[in-house]
């Protein structure tokens, strides 16, 4: 993550049953007559292509496991530990400083029609430079359109009938954006697929290449509203929110630095690539309008207000590359930055942590169709990185077909297979008994 790979309360919140075989493995180490070691594997767990046509996967953890487990946070919270002393745990060696309230431009990727729409509101304006425009208002503008041409962009609205007719053209436009905004301060924004999104802030149309992105621009901790209660449920100890909302401000302040060190058009994007963000409010196609900004991640934003995290003790030190995730599964993973170290997690399993163990099927046909194997013989593990359970983390395996092998890793067979984390062991999926019950 990137930052995110499982947000608890939604991407990982649903209650799934621990199989059987998961439950052992917590409470042995084994699993299907393999032994596992307690650290990096020297030998090879080898299980041949089942009868069943399947494989399964049991597991530990959702997502990569780096930085702040969310469920572990929580856990910290009811522990005890306050939103400054979760963060000291998974961020070890950073220092707390304080940043203004300054602008972050958001992509907002869902509107990938090539142009950006947004649907009539009090004091609706338009901006090309330093120009100011008002627009009409009335039944027969309902909805206003940026759209790219070849030498700038053109204003367009539509009318009572549903045709788009041109207001005026932008030749060469200022900075390729044209700025709307509002009395209110929320642009609701219209998206290809039938629904529409508040945003709060100025949203821009700007030209990139032959079309149009949007991107909202917005002060920081109003953008935090949007992402806190989208990453965290908002029913959570307000120490564990207090915790997520530097994690995201953080996080933000240093994908910020390195877009625009790129020279990009947008500071940050509005889904796990980055981290998510959902606005004020969305509206379905219906027009049923669900709000995205809680009181409780509010006063927990507020409570942090400015606060993030820094690799080192100066004030203008670097921002910490503030990953998290949704459970590491009871041990942390190491990275580069030396705040990111591998140890055990007191916290992540400490509430009912559907993560603490979970299990997948893997169908042999897909592996082989994925993988281009012929027909598979069989699956090895060959390298774990030996934190934790079950041996830990898959580094290294190997699949072996009749036309080829392959040596993927953990994270790659987590990618095809869309296993919630690369912490697991493979088993043969026991074939259906045909014998009549008595």
């Amino acid at each position: 993550m990137h930052r995110s790979a499982g947000r608890p309360g939604y991407r990982t919140g649903r209650r799934l049953a621990a199989a059987a075989a998961a439950t052992a493995i917590a409470a042995t180490g084994t699993i299907g007559g393999i032994a596992l070691a307690p650290s990096a594997q020297a030998a090879e767990e080898v299980v041949q292509r089942p009868e069943s046509g399947s494989f399964t996967l049991a597991g530990r953890g959702f997502g990569h496991g780096r930085g702040m487990s969310q469920w572990g946070a929580y856990g910290a919270a009811d522990a005890g530990l306050a939103w400054a002393q979760i963060l000291d745990f998974y961020y070890p060696g950073t220092t707390r400083t304080s940043v203004g309230n300054s602008t972050i431009r958001v992509h907002i990727t869902a509107d990938k029609d090539g142009d950006t729409t947004v649907l009539p509101a009090p004091g609706l304006s338009v901006t090309h430079g330093r120009t100011v425009t008002a627009l009409p208002t009335g039944p027969n503008y309902t909805a206003w359109r940026a759209v790219r041409y070849p030498n700038g962009i053109t204003l367009q609205y539509r009318d009572a009938a549903g045709t788009w007719k041109a207001q005026r053209s932008f030749r060469g436009a200022a900075g390729g954006v044209l700025v709307f905004r509002t009395n209110s301060g929320v642009v609701r924004l219209a998206l290809p697929n039938g629904t529409s999104q508040d945003l709060r802030g100025n949203v821009f149309a700007t030209m990139s290449g032959t079309s149009m992105i949007t991107v909202l621009n917005t002060p920081m901790e109003t953008y935090l509203r949007g992402v806190v209660p989208s990453e965290m449920p908002t029913s959570w100890h307000i120490e564990a929110l207090g915790a997520q909302s530097v994690a995201a401000r953080t996080y933000a302040a240093a994908y910020r630095d390195r877009q625009r060190a790129r020279g990009a058009l947008w500071d940050i994007c509005d889904t796990i690539s980055c981290q998510v963000f959902k606005g004020t409010a969305t509206y379905n196609r219906a027009g049923v309008r669900t709000t995205q900004e809680y009181e409780r991640t509010d006063r927990a934003i507020a409570a942090t207000s400015g606060t993030v995290m820094r690799a080192g003790k100066a004030a203008n030190s670097p921002f910490a590359f503030a990953e998290y995730s949704a459970s590491n599964g009871g041990f942390t993973v190491a990275a580069g930055p030396y705040y990111q170290v591998a140890k055990a997690d007191p916290y992540d399993g400490r509430m009912r942590n559907p993560n603490t163990a979970w299990n997948a099927v893997a169908p042999v046909a897909r592996l082989e169709k994925e993988f281009g194997l012929g027909r598979l013989v069989d699956v090895r593990v060959l390298k774990r990185d030996g934190r934790g359970a079950l041996g830990g983390r898959v580094q290294e395996m190997q699949l072996t077909g009749t036309s080829r092998t392959v040596t993927v890793s953990g994270t790659k067979m987590r990618q095809v297979l869309k296993l919630r984390s690369d912490w697991f062991v493979v088993t043969p999926t026991p074939p259906v008994s045909t014998t009549a019950r008595r």
